[in-house]
C-alpha cells in the first residue's frame, strides 16, 4: 500500500490531499526540533500507514505461522492470506500470471536475484546490458559482475544538464545484442521521473529481455 493508494479516494478536486495522507502514518505526528516529522528515506526504510500497522498486528496475533509446509490451521491460514497478497500485487503490476510475482526482502535484493539467477545463465561474451546514468549503484554493480564474469559490455544512456535521461541516446543503444535493459522509474538522487512506458515499448521491439527496478505502470 502507498501514498497514492490511501489517498486517492479522500483526494480533493485538485489533487492528493496531503494532510489527510500524513494523518495514515502515525510516525508522521512526531515532531523534531519542535517540528512535524518530514521523512524522505524511504528508498532506505519506508514508514508504514495505519492499516498496514494494524494488518501486521492482527497477522502477528492471529495468523502467523509457517507457509506452504504444514497443514495445521494457522499454516492453512497464513499460506491463503500469503497467497492472496501475490493474486493482488499480479493483478495492480498487470503481471499475466500470479507466479510472474516472487516475494523478496527488497529492490536490491530482487536486482541481484535476476543477475545471478537470469543473468548468470542467459548473459553471454558479446551481449550487452543496457543501463542509464540515473542508477542507483545496486543497479549497477550487480550487472558489473555479471558482465565481467561472462564478457558481456554494460552501455549507458546518459542524461542532460537538467539531470533527464535523453531518450533519443538511449534507443540508440538497443540492438539485437541487447539482452537485457535495467533501469529505475525514478532517480533517487535526483528525482527524474523516466518515460517507462516508451522505454519498455522500446525495449520490448529492440532488445531480448527488459528489466525495470520499479513497478510497471498501470494501464489505463
Amino acid at each position: 500500500m502507498n501514498a497514492l493508494q490511501i489517498g486517492r479516494a479522500r483526494a480533493p478536486a485538485g489533487g492528493l490531499d496531503v494532510e489527510r495522507i500524513r494523518a495514515d502514518f502515525p510516525i508522521l505526528k512526531l515532531k523534531v526540533n519542535g517540528k512535524p516529522l518530514v521523512y524522505l528515506d524511504n528508498a532506505a526504510s519506508s514508514q508504514m500507514p495505519q492499516p498496514v500497522l494494524d494488518r501486521w498486528i492482527r497477522y502477528q496475533t492471529t495468523q502467523h505461522s509457517n507457509i506452504h509446509r504444514a497443514v495445521h490451521y494457522l499454516s492453512e491460514i497464513a499460506t491463503a492470506e500469503y497467497e492472496g497478497a501475490r493474486k493482488k500485487l499480479a493483478a495492480f503490476s498487470n503481471a499475466k500470471e500470479e507466479r510472474e510475482v516472487i516475494f523478496t526482502s527488497g529492490t536490491t535484493d530482487a536486482i541481484n536475484l535476476v543477475a545471478h539467477g537470469y543473468g548468470r545463465k542467459f548473459v553471454g561474451a558479446g551481449d550487452e546490458i543496457v543501463l542509464t546514468t540515473l542508477e542507483h549503484h545496486s543497479n549497477i554493480v550487480p550487472w558489473q559482475m555479471v558482465a565481467e564474469e561472462k564478457g558481456a559490455r554494460i552501455r549507458v544512456a546518459p542524461v542532460n544538464d537538467r539531470g533527464e535521461l535523453i531518450i533519443e541516446e538511449y534507443l540508440k543503444l538497443l540492438s539485437p545484442r541487447t539482452k537485457l535493459v535495467s533501469v529505475g522509474h525514478v532517480s533517487n538522487a535526483l528525482g527524474t521521473i523516466n518515460p517507462v512506458r516508451e522505454m519498455i515499448a522500446a525495449a520490448h521491439e529492440k532488445a531480448s529481455r527488459f528489466w525495470w527496478t520499479a513497478r510497471r505502470p498501470r494501464r489505463t
